[in-house]
């Protein structure tokens, strides 16, 4: 409500801003300085005289209450005359930083579903619930994700009205008239605008920006005034990019935008290579308000408090595994090697399927590493009992007669009775009965080994990378393993229970281990949104799964960009954030790849960058309009006559030129927590994201907008 009486109160200002700032390109009258205060002390000095006179008898009282009382009123006039100027220049000294808790959030998410909280939740009480189990639904009661009576409890979705809309923070359209406004103003130097400091606590409660910060506060004060930036979720479809410097706020963006997926009861999984604490913090504490079970965390440097996490673990085809192993490949990485690595982790798989193990990283690195005999060897024999009687007496009489004309090929270390076993299946076998997945071994085995080493060498060490020291029993869990209590998961599973999974990669000492470790995940969360594709689970009927990532540079491969391209018919929300475009080119290898990439995101958030290529780019797909000058010349002639003649001409001028609505410059200008955005289809916004205390209690985003911690 309170938001709604400011932006009643700013509307005339707002309908004078876009009279003043079109065409005429005299936006500058808006902030001129306050010269009505020059004229309210002279009035109040002749309310001062005209008192002082009556109360000596040189004036008639009565002509004294008049003209006191008229300069009086004409000060006050004035005065305020001159407060309004100052009110309006004021927000162009910029604005402290917004912090919000978890209250605050959860505050804002009931006033964008337009509904109080249900009596059920409030008190605790229990609620029908819909649970999916196989395809069909069921109706039973119970409490959601958790005890309503916990304290922390803050919001249950299951219980809430949907929240349908996403929420960014505060801020304004921003339209042609700011452009305008901001073209203007760049021009006059910063302390001209400034209100004075014994006049601002008159006119707001906000300090706003010291010459410190870092940044413009003009970006932000030429708006008309704040209001929540909320958008449908369904109007952010095709993914979101988050791009700003170091620093300059994407981590609580993201924070945000993270923390409103959880309480709004979505799956969620979060790739975070630098492994923030806050950000962790944040996450837990989104869990525990929203009712849900702890997150689900993976962090290769803190093995001990995480899961184990089998990537391998929910396929439906065997060629899904070789996708998913030879995605860790770096993207450049293509052609004929990729091909080859490809169709190594298939036939290896399918080895593993037919011997009845289940595939692993872990048995794909020892493969490579100490040759496929050993798993050839086991599928000869699960072959030839099938097809072959006495096969074993039959493999003896061959090692004996024919040893000195069986040969392995170069480099293979295969004993005699695994070539004595390959002859009897090759001769007692009929073709159609030999199995492919034996026929695939067979293949390999009689390949070069030199050969093959070297064209399946990209995979090994990103293999080894994966399954060196305890990250091999997180990656490779073994549901046997007696001694390891930690719980394995799959992404498949995460996302069909609607849980929480947070990845922290540990980019910063090990970068090649995190993007692999990334790439890896993010293959299988593509291979997961293909099932929901298969069994009909997508459009309206599909669960919302919300993705991040950060740091996008890191992990990006060609699943990402299905996912991109598609997964939001499979309920899938992806935000990407990252620094600049050069570092995802430098990551894909091409400037083409990086741009398919730039166009599957049709929602840009762009913070402070520095990266003139960045600038170039959000500008550009922010649009452009037209920015008006106004020009004025004076001439003056004189003839050569013993009394000359004067003459004098003044003209005036207005020219249009195209530009961004969004300068480069004020790209680069954006003070820390500020941002422009592009947001359903093209609609562009001027914000600015608070800080979220995960672990404080109380409001402070609407009433104490100041506090800094």
């Amino acid at each position: 409500m309170e938001m709604n009486k400011n932006a009643l109160r700013i509307s005339g200002f707002r309908d004078r801003a876009r009279d003043t700032s079109g065409v005429t390109g005299n936006a500058l009258a808006l902030y001129r300085p306050a010269w009505e205060v020059r004229p309210a002390i002279w009035n109040l000095g002749a309310a001062a005289f005209a008192s002082a006179a009556a109360l000596s008898g040189n004036l008639p009282a009565s002509w004294g209450i008049l003209w006191g009382t008229g300069a009086l009123l004409l000060s006050a006039w004035r005065w305020k005359e001159a407060l309004a100027v100052w009110k309006r220049r004021a927000p162009l000294s910029g604005f402290e930083p917004l912090f919000m808790t978890m209250e605050d959030l959860v505050l804002r998410l009931r006033e964008m579903s337009g509904r109080r909280l249900p009596e059920a939740a409030r008190t605790g009480a229990r609620f029908p619930l819909l649970l999916q189990s196989g395809g069909t639904g069921r109706t039973r009661h119970g409490s959601a994700f958790g005890e309503a009576r916990n304290p922390r409890v803050l919001f249950l979705s299951q219980a809430e009205p949907r929240v349908e809309n996403v929420w960014f923070g505060m801020g304004f359209p921003w339209t042609p008239v700011e452009a305008q406004k901001l073209e203007e103003l760049s021009r006059v130097p910063r302390d001209v605008m400034t209100v004075p400091p014994g006049i601002r606590p008159l006119v707001t409660q906000d300090r706003g920006l010291s010459e410190k910060e870092i940044g413009s506060p003009i970006l932000h004060g030429v708006g008309p005034g704040e209001a929540p930036i909320e958008r449908p979720i369904r109007s952010l479809g095709g993914g979101t990019l988050l791009v700003g410097t170091t620093q300059a706020g994407k981590g609580v963006m993201l924070t945000s935008l993270i923390a409103q997926a959880i309480l709004r009861g979505d799956a969620v999984i979060v790739i975070d290579p630098k492994s923030s604490k806050r950000l962790r913090g944040a996450i837990h504490a989104a869990c525990a308000a929203a009712g849900r079970e702890p997150p689900h965390e993976f962090h290769p440097a803190f093995p001990a408090r995480g899961v184990r996490l089998d990537p391998l673990g929910s396929w439906t085809r065997a060629t899904e595994i070789a996708s998913r192993v030879t995605a860790i490949l770096p993207p450049e990485s293509d052609g004929v090697f990729t091909s080859f690595a490809w169709e190594s982790v298939h036939v290896m798989s399918m080895g593993l399927l037919f011997a009845g193990e289940k595939p692993s990283l872990g048995k794909f690195r020892r493969i490579l590493a100490e040759g496929i005999e050993p798993l050839f060897a086991k599928c000869l024999d699960i072959s030839l009992e099938k097809h072959v009687p006495y096969w074993r007496d039959r493999v003896i009489a061959i090692m004996e007669v024919e040893a000195a004309s069986l040969s392995a090929p170069p480099g293979s270390r295969a004993s005699l009775s695994l070539l004595a076993r390959i002859a009897l299946w090759e001769r007692s076998v009929s073709e159609d009965q030999k199995e492919p997945e034996v026929a695939g071994l067979l293949s390999v085995f009689r390949h070069s080994r030199e050969h093959y080493a070297k064209i399946t060498a990209s995979l090994v060490p990103a293999l080894s990378m994966l399954t060196s020291g305890p990250l091999g029993k997180s990656l490779s869990p073994d549901p046997d393993d007696i001694e390891d209590d930690r719980p394995i998961v799959t992404v498949d599973r995460v996302l069909d229970a609607g849980g929480v999974l947070y990845l922290g990669l540990d980019a910063l000492p090990d970068p090649q281990v995190a993007g692999s470790l990334g790439a890896l995940i993010l293959s299988d969360m593509a291979a997961s949104a293909g099932r929901r594709y298969n069994l009909d689970r997508s459009g309206d009927e599909a669960a919302s799964i919300s993705l991040f990532v950060d740091e996008t540079a890191n992990v990006i491969n060609r699943p990402l960009i299905e996912i991109l391209n598609k997964g939001m018919e499979a309920g899938i929300q992806t935000t990407c954030a990252m620094q600049t475009i050069a570092d995802l080119e430098a990551r894909l290898g091409s400037r083409a790849a990086a741009r398919m990439v730039l166009g599957n995101l049709n929602n840009l958030i762009a913070l402070r960058t520095k990266d003139q290529e960045t600038q170039k780019f959000v500008a550009e797909a922010f649009g452009r309009t037209t920015v008006w000058e106004t020009s004025a010349s004076f001439a003056s002639t004189a003839d050569s006559s013993p009394i000359p003649r004067f003459r004098a001409s003044v003209s005036r001028g207005l020219s249009g030129r195209r530009e961004t609505v969004v300068p480069t410059d004020a790209l680069g200008m954006l003070p820390n927590l500020e941002f422009f955005a592009s947001l359903s289809g093209g609609k562009l916004w001027k914000g600015r994201v608070p800080i979220l205390l995960a672990e404080a209690s109380g409001r402070r985003l609407f009433r104490k907008k100041g506090e800094r911690r």
